[in-house]
C-alpha cells in the first residue's frame, strides 16, 4: 500500500517523463519610477491548477501576510478585477497547494512561491486531491534570491509591475504528431489501393469463370463404346462406359469432375484450343477480338494439338458429318491404287 506521500512522487514522475506542464517561465518586473533597472528572473510553473496564459500574466506583487500563507491571509490593496494581484509567499510550513488555495480565497490571481536558503527550482505538487480541483489561479516556483528582489525593488509599493511570461516546453510527442499523421495517412492509402486491387482482381476473374448457371447450360454426354472420345485430355485416362463427359461448344470432350473446376475457378476456355465456352455482353471487344484470334489459331492446329479428341459425327449438332460427295472422291484414288 503506497503511502500519499509516494503516490504524489510518482505522479510527479510520470508528469515529468510524458512532458506534461513541465514547461519553464520567466518573470520580467519593471518600476515605472525607473530608479531599478527591469530585471528577469527564472521559475517553475506548479504541476496543478490552471498554466499561464499564452500571452503572459501582468500585476502587481504584494507580500502574503502571514508570508508562509499557511492560514488565510490579507486581501489585496484594491479589490478589483481589473487589477491583478500576485500573492509573494515563502516556502516551507505547510503545502504548496493549500499556501495557493489561500491566496486564491483573498482575492490574489496567481501567487509566486519562493525557496528559503535555496535557489533550487521546484515543480510544486498538491497533497489534497480535493484541494487541487478547488484552485483555479496560476502559481510558480523561484529562487530565495528572486523572492528578496521582488519585495524589495518591485513590490505594489514601488509602482513595479511584473509579468510572468510562459515559455513552453515543447515535447517530443509535438515532433512525432507530424510523423505519425504522414505515416497513418500513408498506410491509409496503401489500404485503400489494396482493397480496390483486390476487388478488380476479383472481379476480373468473375468475369473470366463460369458460374453455376452457366455451367449447367453445357451439355453432358454418357460415354458408350464406339465414341471417338476416347482419352481426357486433362487426367489422361481413358473414358469407360457410363462417364459423365462435359462436351464444349468447340466439339472438346473432358470428364465432368476434370474440366468443372477449371471452367469455374480457372477460364472459361477450353483446356486445349482456348475457345471461349461461354460469351457474355460484359466482355470488351478487345477480349473478343483477342479470343477469335485464338480460337482461329486452335483451330487450324486442333487435329495437331488434340488428335484423340477429333470431334466426333455422332454428337449431332456439335460436329457434321464430311458429305458423302467427299468420302467418294477420297475414296476413287484409294480404289484405283488397289485395282
Amino acid at each position: 500500500m503506497r503511502s500519499p506521500h509516494q503516490s504524489h512522487v510518482l505522479g510527479t514522475l510520470l508528469l515529468l517523463f510524458c512532458g506534461i506542464r513541465i514547461s519553464s517561465s520567466l518573470i520580467y518586473a519593471y518600476s515605472e519610477r525607473n530608479t531599478t533597472a527591469p530585471q528577469m528572473f527564472d521559475d517553475l510553473p506548479a504541476l496543478f491548477g490552471p498554466p499561464l496564459p499564452l500571452e503572459g500574466l501582468r500585476g502587481f506583487i504584494v507580500q502574503a501576510k502571514p508570508q508562509n500563507a499557511c492560514i488565510p491571509i490579507a486581501p489585496p490593496p484594491i479589490m478589483d478585477n481589473r487589477t491583478v494581484f500576485i500573492a509573494l509567499i515563502r516556502r516551507f510550513d505547510c503545502n504548496f497547494d493549500v499556501k495557493v488555495l489561500n491566496a486564491q480565497l483573498s482575492g490574489f490571481h496567481a501567487a509566486i512561491v519562493h525557496n528559503v536558503d535555496s535557489e533550487k527550482l521546484l515543480n510544486m505538487v498538491w497533497n489534497d486531491e480535493k484541494i487541487r480541483k478547488l484552485i483555479t489561479i496560476p502559481s510558480v516556483f523561484a529562487g530565495e534570491s528572486t523572492g528578496e528582489s521582488l519585495r524589495s525593488f518591485f513590490s505594489y509599493y514601488e509602482n513595479a509591475h511584473v509579468f510572468l511570461v510562459p515559455e513552453y516546453y515543447i515535447s517530443l510527442g509535438y515532433y512525432l504528431i507530424p510523423f505519425i499523421v504522414v505515416v497513418v495517412v500513408v498506410i491509409l492509402v496503401m489500404c485503400i489501393v489494396m482493397i480496390v486491387r483486390c476487388v478488380q482482381h476479383r472481379k476480373h476473374l468473375r468475369r473470366n469463370r463460369l458460374s453455376k448457371e452457366q455451367l449447367k447450360k453445357i451439355p453432358i454426354h454418357k460415354f458408350k463404346k464406339g465414341d471417338e472420345y476416347d482419352v481426357c485430355a486433362i487426367c489422361l485416362e481413358e473414358y469407360e462406359e457410363g462417364e459423365k463427359l462435359r462436351v464444349l461448344p468447340c466439339s472438346h470432350a473432358y470428364h465432368c469432375s476434370c474440366v468443372d473446376p477449371w471452367l469455374t475457378k480457372t477460364k472459361k476456355s477450353c483446356p486445349v484450343c482456348k475457345h471461349r465456352v461461354l460469351r457474355s455482353n460484359n466482355d470488351s471487344d478487345s477480349e473478343s477480338g483477342g479470343d477469335t484470334v485464338e480460337g482461329d489459331q486452335g483451330d487450324e492446329s486442333e487435329n495437331e494439338r488434340t488428335p484423340l479428341l477429333r470431334p466426333s459425327p455422332s454428337f449431332g449438332s456439335m460436329a457434321e458429318s464430311p458429305p458423302a460427295q467427299q468420302v467418294e472422291e477420297v475414296a476413287t484414288p484409294s480404289s484405283a491404287l488397289i485395282v
